[in-house]
């Protein structure tokens, strides 16, 4: 999330953020890599529609203007699949991916909440994966990732300075 903010407040779009793309150092800190697809935010960028379709917002998927939260997205992708094995949209193509995502909203119900994940992840990815971007969390800004109940405790300043030790 540090590096989401950092390169947000930059005015930068990953646009690609996926498992690949995230190294963790010798010290256990994830870093984000291959910008390559990344651009300067600007408004009408709509056509700009690269990127890894099973990671990919729906409003790139259908070729809309979009901003800094098609990378929340992405993350909301990211913890699905550490918690399933698989993403929540099927697909082996980019039109199937989008087809899925456009015919139905993934979520995780609590019925089927895998063993040793909290109620507050279940939320947290929900909110994450919201099709309509307006309704994401982290339209608003970073912040509201930052405070949510799955983060709370999480001492930012400490992996900011690269403080934090304890691998328990």
């Amino acid at each position: 999330m540090l590096g989401l903010e950092y390169i947000h407040s930059n005015n930068i779009i990953h646009r690609d953020i996926k498992p690949e793309n995230l190294i963790i150092d010798e010290h256990g800190y994830i870093h984000i890599t291959d910008f390559g697809i990344a651009r300067t935010f600007y408004k009408n960028n709509k056509k700009d529609t690269s990127g890894t379709p099973g990671y990919m917002a729906p409003e790139i998927l259908c070729a809309q203007n979009h901003k800094y939260e098609v990378d929340f997205y992405a993350i909301g992708v990211i913890i699905y699949e550490f918690m399933f094995g698989k993403r929540p949209y099927k697909g082996k193509t980019r039109k199937e991916i989008r087809d899925d995502v456009i015919s139905r909203q993934a979520k995780i119900d609590m019925m089927n909440l895998p063993d040793g994940w909290s109620v507050e992840v279940v939320d947290f990815v929900n909110q994450l994966l919201q099709r309509k971007n307006t309704k994401r969390l982290g339209y608003n800004g970073i912040q509201e990732i930052k405070e949510h109940a799955w983060l709370k405790g999480v001492d930012w300043d400490g992996i900011l300075h690269k403080k934090i030790t304890d691998r328990k």
